[in-house]
Order: C-alpha cells, then structure tokens, then sequence
C-alpha cells in the first residue's frame, strides 16, 4: 500500500473553499489542509475539522490577504534578498499568532501560498522563527515533485533544493514527494488522467498531493475558480474512489510520517 497525503489549499480563503474542505473531511478523501489564517473560518468549522482527524497547517502567505506584493513582485525581492528582516518577521509571526488564535492549537505544518515559503531570505527567516517557536515538532511542506513537467521543475527549482537541505539539516519532517501542479485549465477527463499518473507515482516512501477545490458559488471569485470548481466535483466522485484503490493507497497524515521517519 501507498502512503498519500491528500491536502486541500487555501482553507480561509472563503466559504465555498471552507464548504470544501468540511465536506470532503466528512465524507474521508482529504487527510490535512493548510489554513490561510489571515482569512476566515468558523469555531464549529475548526471543531468539525479536528473531530474528522484532519491536519491543519498555516498556508504562509505574502501575496493574497497579506498583500505584500504580486508573486513577481515578491520573487524578485526575495532573489534581490531586499525584504528587511523585520518585516518578515512580524508577518510570520502574525500568521502564526493568528493560526494559534483561530484554529486553537499549533500548527501541524507549514507550507506556502505559492510556494513562498521556500523563496530565498523568507526560507531562512521562517525556518528560524518555526525553530524557535515549535522545535522540530511541526513539518513543513517539501515541493521535491515526482512529475516530470516544466511547472513542477520551475517551482521546486525557486528554492526548493536549498529549502530541502535545510529541512534536512534540521530535522525537520517533510514530505518525501509532492505532487498536484497542472497549470489550472483542466476538464474532469484530463484531471481524472493527472489523478493517476500522480498516483501511479506514488511510492511506498509517501506522497504529499496538494488541491485547491471550492464548492460552486456566484459569490466570489479568484483566477482559479472554475478550476477549483472542477476539482471538487472530481474529488467527491466515484471515479476518484476507484483511482484510489486502483493505484492501492492508503490515507496517510503529518503525524503517520513523522512516525515512519523516525522508525527508519
């Protein structure tokens, strides 16, 4: 059987992603999601997550309710390593501060809005401040990708070596593999055949598979919403149930590696 990690995005961001996240717990096809915790969610939304045994980590953001800049804006500062420490500082620490606050524990993990976290000057002060304030108790996300395709090649190549090695250096959880990038445009078909070649992929070492669906809704939108839309309704589907047994994987979550790892 195949260890993965099923992990919804962007919890916070609104009620159609909250909505999601909640219903996909309940019915066992998500095992974590990462709570933008700048946004909103509801205690009874929180309590219901916990009660389903769901992981929930702070999706680190600069560029959506932090508004700190574009995802240019922000990569060239950080490759210019033009950020001035305390700033990103003080909004990790909010961040943190505001996670505790609202979901009522610690983080589970870390990872990033856009893979920000692992950008150039913002990956050793996060590290730093995740140091100090958790240990190694909490794991962050590794975007080392099992796809084969420029995208997954381009993020992982923004920082993503130099962040695994630091993980490493650490000890610090992470993943062993990520997947879950496409470029945002798919139907159902050609995200039913992304679905299995990622699962196909997997191994016995573990795959972390990032998501981002949103239930149907007129009442906000976002650059991806129609791509949310789709992934929802693959994920609740049949056809998603079988690719899961067809591929023999089993729901694995942060606290099952961590275990692994350490039995290793």
């Amino acid at each position: 059987m195949k260890p993965v990690i099923i992990n919804v995005d962007d919890l916070g961001m609104s009620a159609a992603v909250n909505e999601a996240v909640l219903h996909l717990a309940q019915i066992g096809r998500i095992q974590a999601s990462s709570f933008m915790s700048l946004g909103t969610i509801a205690s009874d939304e929180v309590a219901e997550l916990k009660k389903q045994g769901i992981d929930i980590g702070v999706h680190f953001d600069l560029t959506g309710f932090a508004g700190l800049g574009s995802l240019k804006q922000v990569l060239i500062k950080s490759y210019l390593r033009a950020w001035p420490e305390k700033i990103l500082q003080d909004v990790i620490n909010r961040q943190l501060d505001a996670f505790e606050d609202k979901i009522g524990s610690k983080p589970v993990f870390i990872d990033g809005h856009q893979h920000v976290h692992q950008f150039p000057q913002i990956r050793s002060v996060l590290l730093n401040i995740i140091l100090q304030r958790y240990g190694t108790e909490i794991a962050v996300r590794s975007t080392k990708s099992m796809q084969h395709d420029v995208k997954a090649n381009i993020i992982h190549a923004l920082g993503g070596y130099q962040l695994d090695k630091s993980l490493v250096q650490a000890n610090i959880t992470h993943n062993h593999a990520f997947a879950g990038i496409y470029n945002f445009n798919a139907d159902i078909k050609t995200l039913q055949a992304k679905w299995n070649e990622w699962l196909s992929s997997a191994s016995e070492q573990g795959l972390l598979i990032m998501c981002h669906p949103a239930v149907p809704s007129d009442s906000w939108n976002d650059e991806i919403k129609s791509a949310r839309e789709c992934e929802w309704k693959w994920l609740k589907s049949d056809a998603f149930i079988q690719c899961w047994q067809q591929h023999h994987c089993h729901a694995f979550n942060w606290q099952n590696l961590r275990q692994k790892i350490l039995h290793h």
